[in-house]
């Protein structure tokens, strides 16, 4: 993701071109350019503005047999070093604790602990939504496409892609995606373990936009293995801003 904001320009090239002739041009479009405006249409308001870093919202409700929880975490991305944070908002049980993202190792930290420790994408921050997922996952470099096909949900006519990681620190090893096949907006992406076993299925319920790019506003997380929870997330107030680097070193948590 270091190139992340180049690699958002070359998608919205390649969006304005699919949109203007339709899905027949589909076949024309490479892997790299199909995954890149599939990036681009869930993450391009990301990148509205010309500062370095982007913060924004998450609000996530997880409902459950017993009742629903509710968390507020702070996303930062440094767009440079392609290196996400999580921070806690609420519940103040968890103000303090800390994620940080890069490309190959996640770091989670809280006051009780003496330095960080290492974790994976694959690990929860509220209800079910895991790391991978609150930061959003991205397909250009962590995905090969194995398989496309077109099908019809509801009326609308999809493009259905067959995913697999590019490498083994990628959270969901497998994945498929169904997008609009004349937008290539997603619709839903399923998420497996290795050996093919469907975990999530998440739904992108609202899109929105920041300054014409646009981003899912909205989706809901199905656990697939617990069939009974359901995990709503919500992204707001879009920010791009200027953040020192230190804030992204997982060396400086603690200090």
């Amino acid at each position: 993701m270091n190139n992340m904001k180049k690699m958002m320009l070359v998608a919205l090239i390649a969006l304005i071109g699919w949109t203007a002739v339709g899905a027949t041009a589909q076949p024309e479009l490479s892997d790299e350019e199909l995954l890149q405006t599939m990036d681009f249409m869930r993450f391009g308001g990301y990148f509205a503005g010309e500062a370095p870093s982007t913060t924004f919202t998450v609000e996530i409700i997880a409902d459950r047999p017993d009742g629903t929880q509710q968390a507020v975490v702070q996303v930062s991305f440094n767009a440079n070093a392609g290196i996400f944070r999580i921070d806690y908002l609420t519940p103040e049980e968890l103000t303090g604790d800390v994620f940080i993202v890069t490309n190959e190792e996640v770091f989670f930290w809280n006051p009780d602990l003496i330095s960080p420790i290492q974790v994976n994408g694959s690990f929860e921050v509220f209800g079910d939504a895991t790391v991978a997922e609150v930061v959003g996952i991205f397909f250009q470099g962590d995905y090969n496409i194995t398989g496309r096909d077109f099908s019809n949900l509801d009326g609308v006519d999809t493009l259905v892609l067959d995913l697999e990681a590019t490498r083994e620190s990628v959270a969901f090893p497998i994945a498929r995606v169904v997008a609009d096949a004349q937008t290539l907006q997603p619709i839903t992406l399923e998420l497996f373990d290795a050996s093919g076993d469907l975990l999530h299925l998440n739904t992108f319920e609202a899109y929105s936009e920041v300054d014409g790019l646009p981003y899912f506003e909205t989706q809901l997380l199905d656990n697939r293995i617990v069939p009974v929870n359901r995990t709503l997330m919500t992204i707001t107030n879009i920010e791009n801003t200027d953040l020192a680097e230190s804030l992204f070193d997982p060396n400086e948590l603690g200090n």
